[in-house]
């Protein structure tokens, strides 16, 4: 009666080992494939997300041309980004001088100091001293001004 049973154990360890051996080699198969898909995945994002940039590099440059006009014509997209940053440096730089109560580019100082004196008489306040403001003290001076001057209703 022994031999029938050790036939019947010998036949399922000789069933599992080699279950094991399939599904090891199966996991090996699946692994591979599945590295495959994710390098696959992350090729094709860098590549969406490179035709996005290049579609957004796109819009920007043309954006400087116009901005720029006929002073961009005939310039590589390189060339019109650099004039694009030195103009809109230039504005701020302007900008820059304005709240310092200094004449921007272009404009003579005494110009800026007429408009301040202006400024100062109307609402007894200068440029520059509204700009110092915090918004509560924007907020009272605003309605001051419109009871004061007729605002909007």
């Amino acid at each position: 009666m022994e031999g029938p049973p050790l036939k019947r154990s010998t036949l399922a360890l000789a069933a599992m080992l080699a279950c094991t051996a399939v599904h090891a080699d199966y996991d090996a198969k699946m692994e591979a494939q599945e590295a495959a898909q994710r390098k696959a995945a992350a090729a094709a994002e860098a590549k969406r997300k490179a035709d996005a940039q290049k579609q957004m590099d796109a819009a920007q440059a043309k954006m400087h041309r116009q901005a720029l006009g006929k002073e961009a014509e005939g310039k590589s997209d390189a060339e019109v980004k650099v004039l694009y940053d030195k103009k809109m440096a230039g504005y701020m730089n302007d900008a820059k001088k304005a709240q310092a109560g200094v004449a921007p580019t272009g404009v003579p100082q005494s110009d800026m100091d007429k408009a301040n004196a202006n400024m100062k008489g109307m609402t007894g306040k200068s440029m520059q001293d509204m700009q110092k403001m915090s918004p509560a003290e924007q907020e009272a001076f605003s309605k001051q001004m419109e009871k004061q001057y007729g605002g909007a209703k």
